[in-house]
């Protein structure tokens, strides 16, 4: 997000991810940075200011659960609901659901509030609702246990108990395997294992899909700079120049230490094995010992703490690049995208390429690589390169289509709309895995949406719409 957004909105500035905020100050903030005031208090309002925006695609929505949480609760909604907030919850999501709403969202990680502390008898409530209108639950499911260690395979074990009994189709959003393993093999195997808890939980008669982004090179940003993760100690430093000569002097050491062991900094608490730097991987550094290899990997052959060490790396090369990604777990990715329930994600965000989400040249993030080249790297590694190029398209198209209920659409069919691309097989690229990965990608000559034309040789148009579910 915006550093400057979250200034103006009241963001706390030692939390690098915030993402709750007053909402009068946060649409003063849209307005004064990008001349927009979205003022809809409903998901049908917000999707009627969509309707009159130039959308470059379609978009079928998901009701967030944070938003109707909040929407109810206020700041106040880090916490167990009352019976009467339930009820009035209960209420949003019926009114959401006949507004067109495609089924419901969670995010159930710590720094995903308030989605962590809604109760499973909570989410049940509200799934039977979704379920009613054969929507779907969709869910970034928890990274972590309740003691803070990694567990993948409970977060997918939370969801699936949500889901119990209400009836209604589950959708486990990005599969990965990241904090699962360290290397190439034990991430293959981590994949094996994620597949397997899978088919168990679909014997058991789950309803399941899921969506893979699929490349192991990008996350959900472009960055250039790990000063995007280390933005509050270069705050409390003036700038990432003063926070390299400042962390070679004793006393701003010791000084960083004791707040993070006040736990002024959350996201890096030292006091936790498995905060922000357990997940992050060195992606570019002058020492190529340490390119590739998480920052926790690092620590240990640098023989320090893993805050320690992330701070001495950047101040040995400024330049270095770290993200939540794992180029070596190619080979876990292929697993998890031969998957039969597996479509591709971008996991990415409606913005252009060029759009620095932070505000600030000194730390930019970009939008992620998947945002221009999911389809075109997809295709090419799992449809071109191995000779089922069909099945490509169709787990790209026609099945997330009919797994969301999107009707009319994702078939090449008398009757339905036009959405269509022109692809040149043999020019087909993705420049996600290179050094620029933000090129525009090559082979796509010409894209259709709602039966006009998006995409020409000549440039971008806007013929998308915001789609709503029919009953």
């Amino acid at each position: 997000m915006n550093h400057r957004f979250q200034e103006l909105a009241g963001a706390d500035a030692a939390n690098p991810l915030p993402l709750i905020y007053e909402r009068k100050k946060a649409l003063q903030a849209f307005e004064q940075l990008y001349h927009i005031r979205p003022e809809g208090k409903s998901f049908d309002e917000y999707n009627r200011l969509c309707d009159e925006a130039p959308l470059g695609c379609n978009a079928a929505p998901l009701l967030g659960y944070s938003a109707v949480r909040t929407a109810v609760m206020g700041f106040d909604c880090c916490r167990e609901a009352t019976e009467t907030e339930l009820g009035q919850m209960r209420q949003l999501v019926k009114e959401s659901m006949e507004a067109g709403a495609f089924g419901i969202s969670t995010g159930r990680d710590p720094s995903y509030l308030p989605g962590p502390f809604a109760s499973d008898a909570e989410m049940q409530s509200m799934l039977k609702t979704v379920a009613q209108y054969g929507g779907i639950f969709a869910s970034h499911t928890a990274n972590y246990d309740a003691k803070g260690m990694p567990d993948r395979i409970g977060g997918y074990a939370e969801m699936f108990r949500q889901a119990d009994e209400t009836g209604i189709k589950v959708h486990v959003s990005h599969v990965h395997v990241m904090n699962m393993a360290e290397d190439e093999e034990g991430a293959a195997e981590a994949a094996r294992k994620t597949l397997r808890f899978f088919r168990q939980a679909e014997e058991k008669g789950v309803d399941l899909s899921c969506d893979v982004i699929p490349s192991p090179s990008c996350c959900n940003f472009t960055l250039t700079s790990f000063g995007y993760y280390l933005k509050p100690f270069i705050l409390l430093a003036g700038s990432s120049r003063r926070l390299v000569t400042l962390w070679q002097t004793k006393a701003f050491r010791e000084e960083i230490h004791r707040l993070l062991e006040e736990g002024r900094f959350p996201a890096f608490d030292i006091r936790e094995e498995d905060n922000l730097l357990a997940d992050l991987c060195v992606l570019k550094h002058k020492n190529p010992l340490y390119v590739g290899k998480p920052l926790t990997h690092c620590a240990r052959l640098m023989g320090v703490a893993p805050f320690d060490a992330a701070l001495d790396l950047f101040v040995s090369d400024p330049e270095m690049v770290a993200d939540f990604v794992a180029p070596v777990f190619a080979k876990a990715v292929d697993i998890l995208c031969e998957y039969e329930k597996a479509m591709p994600c971008s996991d990415g965000f409606g913005f252009s390429k060029e759009t620095n989400l932070t505000g600030c040249d000194e730390f930019p993030a970009y939008p992620n690589s998947m945002n221009i080249g999911l389809i075109p790297r997809y295709l090419t590694r799992y449809g071109l390169g191995k000779g089922q190029f069909e099945k490509a398209v169709r787990q790209a198209s026609g099945y997330p289509a009919e797994r969301f209920g999107i009707r009319d659409r994702g078939l090449l069919k008398t009757g339905y709309y036009a959405d269509l691309v022109v692809i040149d097989t043999k020019a087909l690229h993705s420049f996600d895995e290179e050094e620029n990965p933000l090129q525009d990608p090559q082979g796509i000559d010409y894209v259709l949406i709602n039966g006009s034309f998006v995409l020409t040789p000549d440039g971008l148009t806007g013929a998308g719409r915001i789609l709503r579910k029919t009953y």
